[in-house]
């Protein structure tokens, strides 16, 4: 396993205070409650660019619903709920 790569970053007074406060009330380090919320938001924004990736490939190959379709079918959908 590769070693840990330190990062140097400042964010704001408040943020800090509050991300304090979190790791005492978890009973957890600000890092590793860092090291957590950083691995979520790259998780995220993998799968984001992977369904955005996933949505200009089936535009490619033209497999894609008009908008127009899509609201015909919500509408008769609504419509079988009433």
């Amino acid at each position: 396993m590769a070693e840990d790569v330190a990062l140097d970053t400042r964010i704001p007074a408040e943020l800090d205070q509050k991300l304090t406060r979190l790791a005492s009330e978890r009973r957890k380090s600000k890092s590793k409650l860092v090291r957590e919320a950083l691995a979520q938001f790259v998780l995220t924004e993998e799968a984001f660019a992977a369904a955005v990736a996933e949505g200009r490939a089936a535009v490619d190959a033209g497999d894609v619903i008009d908008h127009e379709e899509v609201m015909r079918q919500i509408d008769a959908l609504l419509a079988e709920k009433k």
